[in-house]
């Protein structure tokens, strides 16, 4: 007699470790929900290298890597990864960092759910080295996130242009409003014996500093 066809088939997938090197200390409470868009996160074999801790062209189950920074894309509200190179609204500022890693099934022709919600750090003290991507000096951050290289030590660095503060910049003075100028340059006094010509020159001299030094209109 020959033996029964099996009819049960079980599949498995092991979950990868969740990389969070990158995370030195949780700020309070500041992480927030964000729809991610996941076909962002796709179509450029590179880039999924770094942004998916497990995927397989034969697994139907793939794990976006915690720490990935996200950004906003301007039409749709939706969330993918930060790109300098995107046009899209992506290229403007990081939104925050992954909090942990996203599961992902993919189906034949998409995803099982193209739009998961994810939740997003903003506060937090994080080593930019432990990323799963590189981020260029002046990248633009939200929220407050600070920067120590746990393996250098030294200091600590904001990336928050908000919370650093933004250099004040003092205004040109115009004659309806208040504003800064600078010290004018000296012109000597006049001597009680100064003929009409001298007194003209150190009016014309004086007229000239006033303009330089932005106290006087220039026309």
């Amino acid at each position: 007699m020959a033996n029964p066809v099996e009819m049960v088939h079980t599949t498995g997938y092991t979950v990868p470790q969740d990389d969070q090197s990158w995370l030195i200390n949780r700020i309070t409470d500041g992480i927030r929900e964000a729809q991610l868009d996941l076909s962002l996160f796709t179509g450029d074999k590179e880039k999924e290298k770094k942004y998916f801790a497990s995927i397989d062209p034969d697994d139907f189950n793939a794990w976006l890597k915690s720490g990935i920074p996200v950004a906003k894309v301007t039409s749709t509200g939706l969330f993918g990864p930060y790109d300098p190179a995107a046009t899209d609204g992506r290229q403007l500022k990081v939104a925050g960092f992954l909090e942990s890693q996203q599961h992902v099934v993919f189906t034949r022709s998409s995803f099982e759910n193209q739009y998961p919600t994810a939740g997003v750090r903003y506060m937090a003290v994080i080593d930019r080295n432990n990323l799963p991507v590189t981020l260029a000096e002046g990248t633009v951050f939200e929220g407050l996130i600070l920067d120590y290289d746990k393996s250098a030590g030294g200091d600590v660095k904001v990336l928050s242009p908000s919370a650093a503060g933004t250099a004040y910049k003092l205004p040109n003075a115009t004659a309806s409003a208040l504003g800064g100028v600078k010290q004018a340059a000296n012109v000597a006094n006049l001597a009680t014996s100064a003929d009409a010509a001298a007194i003209v020159a150190a009016v014309n001299t004086l007229f000239v500093n006033l303009r330089t030094a932005g106290v006087m209109a220039a026309k």
